[in-house]
């Protein structure tokens, strides 16, 4: 019997150890702990398999042609990895090592499912030389010992752990063997990431020991090896310490259910490095995926500020909530900082959480996208968790809240905390509608180092795809991640006087940063989605410069308003900037062509000019894509020179066309109507009648206020 201050070490036949005895850690808990009833199993695995999972997992191969497919392969890649004999290390940073990790764990899950002992004996002598080799490292910084990267550390040592948990009760392991992989490896590995002294520890100044998506790997790591070496201490602090699971569902995930670098893509990675240690825990007696968090709003955390609106308690389950209301109608989302366009796919995150939670948005996704990831290859999620036998016929995205304060009604969508809203032409099941316009507005906040300069950016969806997509991020560690997809110009939202938006600026930077005392963030203004309409301002873009925009959805016409104004009357040169994805066709005055760099700094170097000229007054500009038309009607009496360029997208190989609407004023605003021309009603004429802006039409005119 395991009782809560005696455990087994794992290793045969070796004895009982003692944790240490009740009462308080040597850290200093979080403000809402939580107690755990740890009821660790006497044999392993426990971590990522139990063995009622692995005989689930044989159940299914023996019964279904397609799971024995997936196990076999399981089996051959471990064949091919497992008879070549382990060689010298890589030296220490070599990339090398990450696969090396990734190998002793589908080695280790091959003994699992097979219980053939050359499969846990290559996963021993791999262990036992990293043992060695690990453990005669120097401590870096007090951050790495393999790596020159923290994350990366972290992400190995959980990987090895549950390596480690496979094949620890194969019966191939001394009791030497055992605690020097124990102690040499496991343990000493989660020191570069598990912080005791929070008063003195340097490496707190460091968000990514706090707050950034690089703390749920670190989480998971300590986690994953105090179940594997039975260590409660070890267990309590990934959960209960001042930056620990707790802290991070409480504090780090807004009240709209988004992880708070304010990125789709990050928002993924931090539940995928969370899960590993969840699911260890559910096979160890805890449940975290239903615990109920106080809300955490006392303090903020650096660029990690607060926005949250509500006080009501957070959830890990918030978090599978917002990316099915962040889509539009093909399922892709408006690119939010680092991040890609997606789609929205079932993935194993997703199969472990219909199994958790039974939703019936996830469960329509993963029934929708079942087979998918064994169609790519040996996936083992597919066959240790069930694919639900029956989901919803309809994408169910439902009226009303979702996680704390997020709004969905009409086909429109608030997320209040992470600043962003989207307008949809159709509403109910909008995946049905795919040639529906839809269109996103980004007020904010900034969201660390993962953010982009791009306050009051827009995204358009028309036709089946986005026509003025978000970029996201270059390569990481490339030059154009710095001269580009930082800076304001890779954005479609409005540049001053040439130079980026805060935190950028003029500043040669790959990740930049606001701060709680310095932050970027845009206010909402109102938000209506009978009239499926949306305004929002940010005044600390720019010194003394107010942006403000204002959405409309009419039908399948997009009104957007952009307006720009220094409150001291300071002139300035304003870029209303758009990328378009699609050809420049037609203009209704005339352009000349023109050739040469846009600009010599903050990105404006990689927008090539193709044609230019100046408009007095109202005029349009046609593009064209794949036979669809997108038609950009710019209203108003104001001096407008117009450009016609094409500049880098997310790749270094690939330009769009872009358009880039120039004035200079101390306060102007941009009045513009994108049309996806629909042949059979083409818009006829657009223009500003008294305080109206009115939109003529084969189906008649449209009179819409002007504020």
């Amino acid at each position: 019997m395991v009782t809560r201050r005696g455990f087994l070490t794992g290793a045969a036949g070796a004895p009982f150890l003692r944790a240490a005895p009740d009462g308080a850690p040597a850290w200093p808990r979080y403000v809402s702990p939580m107690a755990l009833d740890l009821r660790i199993p006497q044999k392993h695995p426990y971590l990522t398999l139990s063995p009622s999972q692995i005989e689930h997992a044989k159940q299914r191969a023996a019964a279904s042609p397609l799971a024995r497919q997936q196990l076999d392969r399981i089996i051959a890649d471990a064949d091919g990895l497992a008879a070549k004999p382990w060689d010298q290390l890589p030296p220490q940073a070599n990339v090398r090592h990450r696969a090396l990790g990734g190998n002793l764990f589908s080695v280790g899950m091959a003994y699992a499912f097979s219980g053939d002992k050359r499969y846990a004996e290559w996963v021993r002598e791999g262990l036992l030389a990293y043992a060695t080799f690990y453990s005669g490292l120097p401590l870096t910084e007090g951050r790495y010992r393999l790596f020159h990267h923290m994350l990366y550390e972290s992400r190995w040592v959980g990987t090895v752990v549950q390596a480690y948990d496979m094949v620890a009760s194969s019966g191939v392991f001394t009791v030497d063997q055992a605690r020097h992989v124990e102690e040499d490896l496991l343990r000493l590995g989660t020191k570069c990431v598990q912080i005791v002294d929070f008063d003195h520890d340097p490496r707190l100044k460091d968000l990514h020991f706090r707050c950034y998506n690089f703390q749920a790997w670190h989480i998971a790591a300590v986690g994953l090896a105090g179940l594997a070496l039975r260590d409660k201490d070890m267990v309590d602090w990934a959960v209960n310490s001042p930056y620990g699971f707790r802290h991070t569902v409480a504090r780090d995930v807004r009240d709209d259910g988004m992880f708070w670098e304010r990125s789709e893509g990050y928002h993924n990675f931090v539940i995928e490095g969370l899960l590993g240690f969840t699911e260890a825990m559910r096979n160890c007696g805890v449940d975290l995926y239903n615990v109920s968090v106080p809300t955490d709003r006392m303090k903020d955390e650096d660029e990690n500020y607060l926005t949250d609106t509500s006080d009501r308690p957070k959830s890990l389950r918030m978090m599978f909530e917002p990316l099915f209301y962040m889509t539009f109608p093909d399922l892709s989302y408006p690119v939010l900082g680092d991040a890609g366009p997606g789609p929205l796919r079932s993935n194993p995150m997703f199969l472990v959480a219909s199994n958790r939670y039974r939703d019936p948005r996830i469960d329509w996704l993963v029934y929708r996208d079942s087979g998918r990831a064994s169609r790519n290859g040996a996936d083992w999620h597919e066959l240790v968790y069930d694919v639900p036998s029956t989901a919803p016929a309809a994408f169910p995205v439902q009226e009303g809240r979702f996680a704390n304060t997020g709004e969905h009604r009409n086909g429109c969508t608030l997320f209040p905390a992470t600043g962003l809203a989207i307008l949809r032409q159709a509403s109910g099941d909008y995946t049905t509608q795919p040639d529906s316009t839809a269109v996103s507005l980004s007020y904010g906040p900034h969201g660390g180092g993962h953010g982009h300069s791009n306050n009051m950016d827009l995204v358009l969806y028309a036709h089946g795809r986005q026509w003025i997509p978000a970029f996201g991020s270059m390569p990481y560690e490339t030059q154009p991640k710095y001269d580009w997809t930082a800076q304001t110009i890779s954005n479609n939202t409005v540049v001053v006087d040439g130079i980026s938006q805060k935190p950028t600026g003029t500043r040669h930077t790959e990740w930049p940063q606001d701060r709680a005392t310095d932050r970027v963030c845009g206010v909402l203004e109102g938000f209506d989605a009978a009239s499926k309409s949306v305004s929002a301002h940010c005044d600390n873009t720019y010194p003394d410069v107010r942006l403000r925009r204002a959405l409309r959805l009419q039908e399948h016409l997009v009104v957007d308003a952009f307006r720009v104004t220094d409150a001291k009357g300071a002139q300035h040169q304003y870029d209303y900037v758009l990328h378009i994805d699609g050809r420049f066709d037609a203009s209704s005055t005339p352009l000349e062509p023109r050739s040469g760099k846009l600009g010599q700094t903050c990105g404006y170097p990689f927008v090539d000019q193709k044609q230019r000229g100046t408009v007095n007054g109202s005029f349009t500009l046609t593009f064209s894509n794949n036979g669809k038309q997108l038609r950009v009607w710019v209203a108003g009496d104001e001096a407008t020179e117009v450009i016609i360029a094409d500049g880098l997208t997310n790749s270094p190989d690939r330009r769009m066309t872009m358009l880039v609407l120039r004035r200079k004023a101390a306060d102007t605003g941009f009045l513009a109507v994108f049309e996806p021309v629909n042949p059979g009603d083409a818009v006829n004429a657009v223009r500003i009648e008294k305080a109206e802006l009115v939109i003529e039409s084969p189906s008649g005119t449209r009179r819409l206020a002007l504020e």
